[in-house]
């Protein structure tokens, strides 16, 4: 696990847009490199980035903004890895409480934030745009505890 920059850009693009219709660009992520909440996994083997999280704080709440692990090394643990590594960095930065959105449509996202000890606290329609038409996000919530 380790912190990520702008160095790390245009790998965090390139598994974004392989993990989501609408990925985002390599400027977005130098960006959020820069102003968030950035960890990223490593392959032992090559070095290169394998998977990410961004999350941006405000006072004691943060949100999780995006997680996304490269196709070739999902299933290994990694995202939940990252969650709970960003819910300590960002507890000990005084935040208690941690949101997100998902796609009510995406069964491994919600099932892992199920796992981290996300719960339900809402339900937004058709909030993500999709090229087959809009998808309702679910929206979670977990209380950070030392």
């Amino acid at each position: 696990m380790r912190a990520l920059s702008a160095v790390d850009a245009h790998a965090m693009a390139d598994i974004h847009a392989r993990s989501f219709e609408r990925g985002w660009s390599a400027l977005d992520m130098a960006t959020h490199t820069q102003n968030d909440l950035c960890l990223g996994t490593s392959d032992p083997q090559t070095d290169q980035l394998s998977s990410f999280i961004i999350c941006r704080s405000s006072y004691d709440q943060a949100e999780i903004l995006t997680i996304a692990t490269h196709p070739d090394h999902r299933e290994q643990g990694l995202a939940k890895a990252l969650v709970d590594a960003a819910c300590k960095a960002l507890l000990a930065d005084g935040v208690t409480a941690l949101f997100l959105e998902v796609a009510e449509d995406n069964a491994a996202a919600i099932a892992l934030y199920r796992q981290a000890g996300f719960i339900g606290i809402g339900r937004r329609p058709a909030y993500y745009r999709r090229a087959a038409g809009r998808m309702a996000a679910l929206t979670l919530s977990k209380k950070l505890d030392a």
